[in-house]
């Protein structure tokens, strides 16, 4: 056998030495009252927190839309008015 063989075979064999612990009836305890913490996390967001983050959105979405519109409406102007002058570039200096 070469040397990384050997190698490979002892790590294995040290699998052998390693023996399982039992966890402690603390510990135990501990773990299976995880959940009813996490529950009661969920319930601590007050009410008027969760309305403000909610009309902060619909203000957002509204305010998307209204631009959205103007900027449709002011493209759609732009190109009705490609009939004018070559110059007309130049009125808005």
């Amino acid at each position: 056998m070469n040397s990384i063989q050997e190698e490979t075979e002892r790590t294995l064999r040290t699998g052998n030495r390693i023996a399982s612990v039992d966890a402690s009836d603390a510990l135990m305890e501990r773990l299976k009252g995880i959940p009813s913490t996490v529950r009661g996390g969920y319930e601590k967001v007050p009410k008027k927190m969760v309305w403000a983050v909610a009309a902060s959105i619909a203000l957002l979405i509204a305010l998307n839309v209204l631009s959205a519109r103007d900027y449709a409406q002011d493209t759609t102007s732009e190109q009705t008015d490609t009939n004018g002058s070559y110059f007309d570039h130049l009125k808005t200096l």
